[in-house]
């Protein structure tokens, strides 16, 4: 498939076409903003599954967001025995991705089109509930984000199928177990802290190892069941689709096809 040509990818109104995209658009929708992409190609006759592959590929090839680092890290990931989750609620600060084997690991994600302004605060979030932690970098922000981040963070950088990891992240040693508490829900605390939903009444019982312990069971079982999904449906989903279908678990022809 022909990346779009780089003049349409400048045009303001078909860069806020592909920041607002959604799987659930319907096929008009789909169609003016295909037309818009590539003005070469009669779309209008395309079926609604090449209108989504279409824009997915404009914004994966052409569009250098966060969805296609996104995707980026899931194909890195997908194969090994881990569950993972996309943007979890830490604090006031929402991670964009997360591991989960054996330990946690998250992932900040810093594409061309961020600014680092709220980077400082969202690491001293991460810092208090994962025991590893990442920023996943544009390169043009490599010197920066080093200047800002904690030491133990690392830092890698994601383009296509090439993997920079500039440094490794270390093991976290300021983890706050009454972060990791409020980061569960009242359900979670309770199946997981032998029926005790208040956050104070874990902190007295629980001692910071058991408090991470059972916070990595819960946020397994949490994510789980969503994993699975995209991870075995992954070659019928494309790619700036990948975060929906994990969150709604929806059959992917069901939507591409209707």
């Amino acid at each position: 498939m022909r990346i779009p040509i780089r003049d349409n990818l400048k045009d303001p109104l078909v860069r806020r076409g592909l920041r607002n995209y959604s799987p659930l658009d319907m096929r008009p929708r789909l169609v003016e903003l295909a037309a818009a992409l590539y003005p070469d190609k009669n779309v209008g006759t395309y079926a609604k599954a090449r209108l989504h592959a279409l824009i997915s590929a404009a914004i994966c090839q052409g569009y250098n967001g966060e969805q296609m680092i996104k995707y980026a890290l899931f194909k890195h990931v997908r194969r090994r025995n881990l569950v993972g989750a996309f943007e979890m609620n830490v604090n006031n600060s929402r991670v964009d991705f997360l591991t989960i084997n054996g330990h946690t690991t998250g992932y900040e994600i810093k594409s061309g089109l961020d600014n680092l302004g709220k980077l400082r605060k969202q690491a001293n979030d991460y810092q208090k509930v994962f025991e590893y932690n990442y920023i996943v970098a544009d390169y043009g922000h490599l010197e920066a984000c080093l200047a800002i981040i904690p030491p133990e963070f690392g830092i890698i950088s994601l383009c296509g199928n090439k993997k920079d990891i500039h440094r490794k992240a270390k093991i976290n040693p300021f983890i706050d177990p009454a972060a990791q508490i409020a980061a569960l829900t009242n359900k979670e605390r309770a199946a997981y802290f032998s029926g005790v939903n208040s956050q104070e009444t874990c902190l007295a019982i629980f001692n910071a190892d058991e408090i991470n312990g059972r916070f990595k069971k819960a946020l397994r079982e949490r994510y789980i069941d969503r994993w699975l999904f995209v991870t075995g449906r992954s070659e019928q989903i494309f790619p700036a689709d990948l975060q929906f279908f994990f969150n709604q678990n929806i059959e992917p022809q069901l939507i591409y096809d209707i």
